[in-house]
């Protein structure tokens, strides 16, 4: 995706402050549709809401001085978002000062995810220095780091896989390394996304590799929850830290990720996910399908 190009997600319909954004998808978007979906993924929804407030910020006027950074996040799924017909990020102020938000994910009247979350000034936006890209035709320096396989994180193309391979460092424990995707390779994606992607890429390979769940099932997001402690901006990209909880039954578990600068504690996300058998999933969107059909 060149650098020009604008992503549709982040079309916005005029009105109050705080009011509403448009959640569209560009099927070519490498980050978001790494492979065909059926749905349109949590992590577009993420990233639509924190462009939406960084833009009522400052149509608001309040910080024109500077960048705005993600302090915290808190998200419940209530819902997988269709990609038959259009959804919407519903954005309030918690109060003056224009930081703190409530949203509400909505699509044919149905809420799809509520939570909050919280913005604060930075020195800049970026969470931390990405690498530089290669000239074109020129082959990516020696020694990049190894990437996790593909399959594990739940992506097609190695390209996308945004950490290191798992290492377990405790009985409840692994450890891996985030890889910085080259500066500009996904200009209109939020920063805190691609962490956040990078850290549910940690909770997917963990679960397969700590709860042996088979690489064919589907996982379905049911809450994240991110808090940053600062704004400074990190001098390299963070170890991420996963302790595990047991699974309730065999479909469920939360994962508490662990983010780390230079052994310092730079931030914390849960993560709980619902994991499902193929002919389960089938049956579930199946279900979907009819109802949908049904109020038409």
């Amino acid at each position: 995706m060149s650098s020009d190009t604008v992503n549709p997600a982040h079309d916005t319909a005029r009105g109050p402050i705080g009011d509403i954004a448009r959640i569209s998808t560009d099927d070519t978007h490498t980050f978001f549709f790494d492979h065909p979906l059926d749905h349109i993924p949590g992590m577009l929804l993420v990233d639509t809401a924190l462009h939406r407030a960084e833009y009522v910020a400052a149509r608001a006027g309040r910080h024109t001085t500077g960048p705005l950074r993600v302090r915290a996040l808190d998200l419940t799924f209530n819902g997988l978002c269709e990609r038959s017909s259009v959804a919407f990020v519903h954005l309030r102020e918690n109060g003056p000062g224009g930081r703190a938000f409530t949203l509400d994910v909505r699509q044919d009247e149905v809420s799809l995810c509520t939570g909050s979350l919280q913005l604060e000034p930075a020195p800049q936006r970026e969470l931390f220095a990405q690498a530089p890209e290669h000239a074109p035709g020129q082959a990516p320096e020696h020694g990049c780091p190894r990437r996790a396989p593909a399959e594990l994180v739940h992506k097609k193309s190695s390209d996308n896989v945004l950490i290191a391979p798992l290492r377990q460092t405790g009985e409840h424990n692994y450890t891996t390394t985030m890889i910085a995707p080259p500066a500009g390779r996904w200009p209109d994606v939020h920063p805190a996304t691609v962490l956040m992607e990078a850290i549910r890429q940690t909770a997917t390979i963990t679960s397969h590799t700590a709860w042996d769940i088979p690489t064919d099932w589907q996982y379905i997001l049911m809450s994240i929850r991110l808090t940053l402690s600062d704004t400074t901006t990190w001098p390299t990209a963070p170890e991420l830290v996963c302790h595990i909880s047991p699974l309730k039954g065999r479909a469920r578990g939360g994962i508490d990720i662990g983010v780390q600068v230079d052994g310092a504690q730079a931030g914390q996300m849960h993560l709980k996910a619902r994991a499902v058998p193929p002919a389960a999933y089938r049956r579930m969107r199946e279900a979907a399908s009819k109802t949908a059909e049904a109020t038409v």
